[in-house]
Parts: structure tokens; C-alpha cells; sequence
């Protein structure tokens, strides 16, 4: 009997039993498929995290369990359509109102995109390398992601176009520099003193601009049996001469003429006629000496006594036909007048100032000026925190951290800094030591939306001014 045919026997005494057995493997396996399509996926919206279970195989599914309603701008991680096995996460960024701001157009829309490069594309508008990009008025990096909520305003401020003439031709550069120089700086034209432009450095740029260059180039001019050499940027001779302070005098001429063209190997002579007599100060003086002046308000300067400068004169008779010296004497030096040290005084009385600051009326006894960073109790990126400070209060906003030699004279002053509000001086600043620089304290939750970018700023010492006031202020 063939292998078949016994199989064949075997199912047929049996079969009774095959049936029933293959039926319940059937509904076992599909209770254990339904048991493990009810997965936990954990659904994070806007950093906030929520577990769900759910037997939805979809990410479209999973927010359905979770009662999150995501519209069309907003962006889902993975995409809705995309199936979702154990364990899932499912993340959601709330799309935002974004307005762009560009110089020829604005647009408003949603987006949960936080790139501001991107943003500038989703609105169709090309990012050029030198162009400035500010986010709420804020200059920032365009391809880091934004960290705010609420309505974005994102703003394109075009590089300015510079054309640069000279005599190697013209060069276009874009500059978000705020003067013709800083931008000439930024675009590695390094200018000498003697360069000529057409415009000049301080000139604020507002628009395009063209700008005459003329680069300085060497000049000797043999005078006096001698040669003087410098740069000039003049074209004739007459203005290379004025540039390398030799201007002609009296009966003076050169050669070339004075209206001529600057000869390409810059070579002048001057030709002297007369007599040239020439006397010569040298200036001096001694360092000044300080006392105190009660009549001076706090931290102010008086001069209490101006001094007077010490001079020394030289005098030298010349007297010369063309080029050739026949007579040449100096006489000797001698002082023409004695030095006397200028006093200043240092201001030492206290005056209260009542003055509203920022919007805040406030009174105070001194002021400072100085630059400042800030701190929280926590390192970014390490696992080390620490909440104490020096005075033994909390860190937290309203304290202030200034170098040691400071805080020996300081603790316990209540100040008022502009944008930040009061503080009391409590902690201390090792990097501070040696720099006339601060540190503003916040606590560690929400520090990066409430801190001020670090900048310069004054720093005014609340009323009553305490028994000791060092004079003058312990720079640093």
C-alpha cells in the first residue's frame, strides 16, 4: 500500500477529532494576534507625553485613541498613514501662526516648521548667505530650529550691495554690515590710512551704494639732498606731496610740476629756495595726583587744578639755493617752561537720584556701567546643579553674582538693572574676577525664556546708601 493511501485511511478513522482541534488552533491564534495588536504607543504633543493602548495598527489610528485632534499643518512623527507596531512612539508639533516679513512683501501662515530657512522657502523667498534673518526682532542663526511659542515673526533683511570701483575693475560685494568700513572689514579689503575712498568708513549703509577706490602706492621724493618716501593715493603731484606732509612753501617748485600727473614710478623732486628757519616743542608733563572733593557728586571726576605741560624748543636755521645747503646750524635745546602736576579730584558726596528707568520710578545713590552675563543653578549638558550661593539664599532671579573683590564691599546691596528688575547682590563670580563683568541669577525653569541675551548695561544702587561707600568704585 502506497504512503498516500495509508495517509488516506489514517484521515478518515480520524477525522472526527481533526476538526474540532483545527478550529480551536484557528480562533487560539486569532485571540493571541488581537491580544498583541492591543500595543502601548506612547504620544508625545508639543514635549507633553501621554501611553495609550490601543489595537490600532495606524499612526492615524493611535491619535484617534489618544483624543488627539492634529490638523493638516501640524507635524506628525511618523506620518498618518504609517503603520505603528509595539512599541510605537507618535510625536506631534502644533503648527504656529508665522508671519514673513521680507522688504517687498509679507504673508501670513501655519506652520509647525521651526527651521527659519525653511519657513523663508515655505513662503518662497531665497536666504542669501550674507543676509540677516530675525525672529521677533531678534537676529538669529537661520538654520537653527526656533524655540518659541506663540505667533512667530520671521524677517528678512537683505545684504546691501557695494559696488567696489578701483583700478582693478569693479567688485560687487553684499554686506549685512551697518557701515561702508565694517563691511569693507567683514570683506577681508584691508585699507592703510593713505587709501582714498570716495565715501567715508563711518557712512551708514541704507541702500546700495558705489564706492571709488583708489589704493596708495609708494612715492620718493629726493629734497634736501635726501629721499622721504611714503604711500599716497593722490593723483597729481601736488596732493602726493600734501599726503606725505611736504607740501611746497615760498619759491619751492619740483618736478614734475606740481598740477602734473603722479609719474607711475612715483619718484618727485623738490627743489628748495630760500631759507627755511624751523623751530620745534616737545611737550611734557607728570602724572596728576588725586584727592577727594565733597563738592563732586559720587563717582564723577572734578580738575581741581588743571597744571601746566612742560615745553622743550629747538630751533634750526637752513639756507639753501636749489638743492644745494650752504649753511645749516640748530641751536641747543632748552626748556621753555616748567611742568606743574594737574590735581583731580575724586567725587565723595553722596546725592539721591529719583529717575524713572525702563518704566520703573526708582531712587539710587550711584550707577555703573558694565557688561553682563547669565546663570542657573543647573550646567546645560552635564548632570551638575547647584542651588546655593555665597549669601546662603537660593539662587533664583533677583540674585547677583560679581567677583570677590566686589562682593567684599557689595553683599547685600539691593540694585535696579534695566530689563531684569531688582536684585540684591548675593553670590560670587570666579569668572567675573579681574573683568568689570556680572552675572544675572534666574531660576533653573524658565530660564531661556525669561534671560536677557548678555550685553552691557547700568547697574543703579538702590537709596539708603549703606554706612561705607568705597571711593572710588572697585574697578574690578
Amino acid at each position: 500500500m502506497s504512503n498516500f493511501s495509508i495517509m488516506k485511511d489514517y484521515f478518515l478513522r480520524y477525522k472526527k477529532y481533526f476538526i474540532p482541534g483545527a478550529f480551536l488552533a484557528i480562533l487560539a491564534g486569532l485571540v493571541l494576534i488581537l491580544a498583541g495588536l492591543n500595543q502601548s504607543v506612547v504620544v508625545v504633543v508639543d514635549g507633553e507625553a501621554q501611553t495609550v493602548r490601543t489595537p490600532a495598527l495606524t499612526v492615524a489610528g493611535v491619535l484617534r485613541a489618544a483624543d488627539v485632534s492634529a490638523s493638516n499643518t501640524d507635524r506628525v512623527i511618523p506620518s498618518r498613514g504609517r503603520l505603528i507596531w509595539n512599541p510605537g512612539v507618535v510625536r506631534v508639533e502644533t503648527a504656529r501662526d508665522v508671519i514673513v516679513r521680507t522688504p517687498d512683501f509679507e504673508v501670513s501662515f501655519r506652520t509647525a516648521e521651526p527651521i527659519p530657512a525653511n519657513i523663508l522657502g515655505m513662503a518662497e523667498t531665497a536666504l542669501f548667505p550674507q543676509d540677516t534673518v530675525r525672529v521677533n526682532g531678534e537676529a538669529v542663526d537661520p538654520g537653527e530650529p526656533i524655540e518659541r511659542a506663540g505667533t512667530i515673526l520671521v524677517q528678512l533683511v537683505p545684504a546691501v550691495p557695494i559696488t567696489l570701483i578701483s583700478v582693478d575693475g569693479e567688485l560687487v560685494i553684499h554686506t549685512d554690515q551697518p557701515t561702508l568700513g565694517a563691511a569693507l572689514e567683514a570683506a577681508s579689503i584691508p585699507l592703510a590710512p593713505e587709501d582714498w575712498l570716495s565715501e567715508d568708513l563711518d557712512t551708514a549703509l541704507t541702500g546700495p551704494m558705489s564706492v571709488t577706490l583708489r589704493w596708495a602706492r609708494p612715492v620718493t621724493v629726493e629734497v634736501s639732498g635726501g629721499n622721504i618716501s611714503g604711500l599716497s593715493a593722490g593723483t597729481t603731484v601736488g596732493e602726493a606731496l600734501q599726503d606725505l606732509g611736504i607740501p611746497l612753501q615760498n619759491l619751492d617748485y619740483s618736478d614734475p610740476d606740481e598740477d602734473a600727473v603722479l609719474p607711475e614710478d612715483g619718484r618727485i623732486r623738490i627743489v628748495r629756495v630760500g631759507e627755511d628757519l624751523t623751530i620745534s616743542t616737545e611737550e611734557f608733563t607728570v602724572a596728576p595726583t588725586y584727592e577727594l572733593d565733597p563738592e563732586t557728586p559720587l563717582d564723577q571726576t572734578s580738575v581741581i587744578d588743571p597744571g601746566q605741560m612742560g615745553i622743550y624748543a629747538t630751533r634750526e636755521r637752513i639756507i639753501y639755493h636749489g638743492d644745494e645747503e650752504i649753511w645749516r646750524h640748530t641751536e641747543d635745546r632748552w626748556q621753555a617752561s616748567e611742568p606743574e602736576a594737574p590735581v583731580h579730584g575724586i567725587g565723595s558726596r553722596i546725592v539721591e537720584i529719583t529717575e524713572t528707568v525702563g518704566g520703573e520710578t526708582i531712587t539710587y545713590y550711584r550707577k555703573i556701567v558694565t557688561y553682563f552675563h547669565t546663570y542657573k543653578p543647573c550646567i546645560p549638558g552635564t548632570d551638575i546643579c547647584s542651588y546655593s550661593t555665597a549669601s546662603g539664599l537660593p539662587l533664583d532671579k533677583g540674585i547677583i553674582a560679581v567677583s570677590l573683590a566686589w562682593y567684599r564691599f557689595l553683599q547685600g546691596q539691593r540694585v535696579f538693572i534695566p530689563g531684569y528688575g531688582y536684585g540684591v547682590i548675593a553670590d560670587t563670580c570666579g569668572f567675573c574676577a579681574g573683568r568689570n563683568i556680572i552675572d544675572l541669577g534666574y531660576a533653573e525653569e524658565g530660564y531661556y525664556e525669561q534671560r536677557l541675551p548678555n550685553s552691557w548695561t547700568t547697574v543703579y544702587f538702590m537709596t539708603p546708601a549703606p554706612d561705607y561707600v568705597p571711593i572710588p568704585f572697585p574697578f574690578p
